[in-house]
């Protein structure tokens, strides 16, 4: 009876324990598959032997599909061949691991993942099972790929910027900065040549300017551009609309696809396939864009573009330089003819003055039968002649006069003002007032020259016998006067020719201020003020 008991208590017993391992086995599965990751085991050998609900629902597989080596379809076919390397070695070393592997989504869409596993092994360290869970990591990796992008952006940034400084420092021709910048684009992205277009200046037109192709910039006048309309109107043309209306970079995939547009039929014999606009701006405002031509299609990221687009900045910025530099190359041609004209003027047209004067005296003395007085004159006339031609040579040359370079501002002046009067019929009272001042000098120059021009005036047109020159010295600067009593002239009315417009030119660049009082009949006075302010300002830089 008690054995009977016995064997039904054991029966029961056995039940009962079948019955625990069946609900462990079942709460087992309700926690595997409920966690937040892709759980997985699988057998010694490698084969997968279970995989948790969460993996079937995201990846859209069934678990019978799956077991076995059915999973690996999943797997991103770039990242497969490393995944089966890394896992059979893992398998050979009976070792714990992990990798990264892209697993496809049942949308189809590819997300990164992390696989972490380890094995199950015996009391000997013989592996029974594989245990491993799979953690979602697009949101890192995109993290980690914005942030590789954005170094890669500021290196390329820096690399240019640095490029473009030392070719600054080395290269005088801003037209050669502009290829060394365009060169530096067309490498950084591997780009087959590169297209500047110029946005019109009074109408909706755009229009090629030149091309980087081969290592140099060709010019629209370039003969392979002969018979090609380079003006294209914004408004028909495609795709210049988008880049030029709305200021941002756009991409022609391909240009064998899209509608036809001008040009294309000599970008296709080149091989071109993609090209990149990006635009060009000037103080907010767009004024042209470059196209990057590549014989491959491509795609960019966002910061690829980014980097496109401060790369073409600087491109602009060159070519502004470029632009100002021939601007300012002109502006040197003209400041230089206007040199040139008012030193001939203050040297060769005054010089003149002088000797037709004492030739003119010559002639008088000689009608009067006064030969030595008239040879006099003759000398006179020849050593101003010998002067002037002197001084015409120096002015070629931008050299200072000869007479500040050996007697200094003030004696140069009464030089002058003696040489240029001997013998005839004005008498100059020349006065220095006040400690003389050190002066630039290129204002030394300046008012020697208007001394020489208002002596030259007096001579030629005041018909004076008299003239009271002053140069005064004082802690608020210096100042010129000049009075004379001859026929005078009615400032407002009279025609100023190169001399006084040439007087004023100088006293502008000084910053001074010049007054001019006279009246028919009544002489005339000439008052010239230079602030010490200005010339502290000039010596200091």
């Amino acid at each position: 009876m008690s054995e009977s008991i016995s064997e039904k208590e054991a029966g029961h017993g056995i039940a009962t324990l079948a019955g625990d391992i069946e609900s462990w086995e079942n709460s087992f599965r309700i926690a595997i598959d409920t966690i937040p990751g892709l759980a997985w085991f699988g057998s010694a050998e490698g084969p997968v032997e279970f995989l948790n609900r969460q993996w079937c629902d995201y990846t859209g597989v069934s678990l019978g599909q799956a077991l076995g080596w059915g999973w690996t379809a999943t797997i991103h076919p770039d990242d497969f061949p490393d995944l089966e390397a890394q896992w059979r070695e893992s398998l050979a070393r009976g070792a714990a691991g992990e990798l990264e592997a892209r697993v496809r989504r049942f949308d189809g869409e590819y997300r990164w993942f992390l696989f972490r596993y380890a094995p199950l092994v015996d009391e000997a360290g013989r592996v029974l099972k594989w245990y491993g869970c799979n953690i979602d990591i697009e949101s890192r990796k995109r993290a980690e790929r914005a942030l590789l992008a954005s170094e890669q952006l500021a290196r390329g940034q820096v690399s240019a910027l640095k490029s473009a400084l030392e070719a600054l420092a080395v290269e005088p021709d801003p037209n050669q900065l502009v290829a060394h910048i365009l060169r530096t684009l067309t490498e950084q992205f591997g780009a087959h040549s590169a297209s500047v277009w110029r946005r019109g200046l009074v109408d909706d037109t755009v229009s090629i300017d030149f091309v980087f192709e081969n290592n140099r910039v060709i010019p629209k006048s370039d003969p392979r551009f002969a018979g090609l309309d380079l003006n294209l109107p914004m408004e028909d043309i495609w795709p210049w609309p988008e880049v030029f209306r709305s200021g941002e970079p756009s991409v022609i995939e391909d240009i064998r696809t899209v509608p036809p547009f001008p040009l294309r039929d000599r970008l296709l014999p080149l091989g071109i396939v993609t090209v990149l606009l990006v635009p060009m701006m000037v103080a907010g405002r767009l004024e042209g864009a470059i196209g990057l031509r590549f014989k491959r299609q491509r795609a960019f990221e966002r910061e690829q573009v980014e980097l496109a687009q401060a790369l073409t900045n600087q491109v602009m910025l060159m070519i502004r330089l470029a632009e100002l530099s021939a601007q300012g190359r002109d502006a040197a041609i003209v400041g230089e003819r206007n040199r040139i004209a008012r030193d001939i003027h203050d040297t060769l047209a005054q010089g003149f003055t002088g000797v037709i004067v004492q030739l003119e005296a010559a002639e008088d003395a000689s009608r009067r039968g006064l030969g030595y007085e008239a040879e006099q004159h003759v000398i006179a006339a020849r050593n101003l002649a010998r002067e002037s031609l002197s001084e015409a040579r120096r002015s070629v040359q931008a050299l200072r006069p000869q007479s500040l370079e050996k007697k200094g501002f003030t004696h140069a002046l009464q030089t002058l003002f003696a040489s240029m009067t001997e013998g005839i019929d004005l008498d100059v009272a020349f006065t220095v007032r006040g400690q003389p001042l050190s002066l630039p000098p290129a204002w030394e120059e300046n008012l020697f020259r208007i001394s020489q021009e208002v002596l030259t005036n007096t001579i030629r047109h005041a018909r004076a016998s008299h003239m009271v020159a002053t140069v005064a010295f004082s802690d608020a600067g210096v100042r010129l006067d000049f009075a004379d009593d001859g026929q005078g002239f009615e400032p407002a009315a009279k025609s100023e020719g190169f001399g006084l417009l040439g007087i004023r030119e100088r006293i502008e660049v000084m910053g001074g201020e010049m007054t001019v009082e006279s009246s028919g009949g009544r002489g005339a006075k000439i008052s010239i003020s230079l602030p010490r302010s200005a010339a502290d300002a000039l010596g200091s830089r």
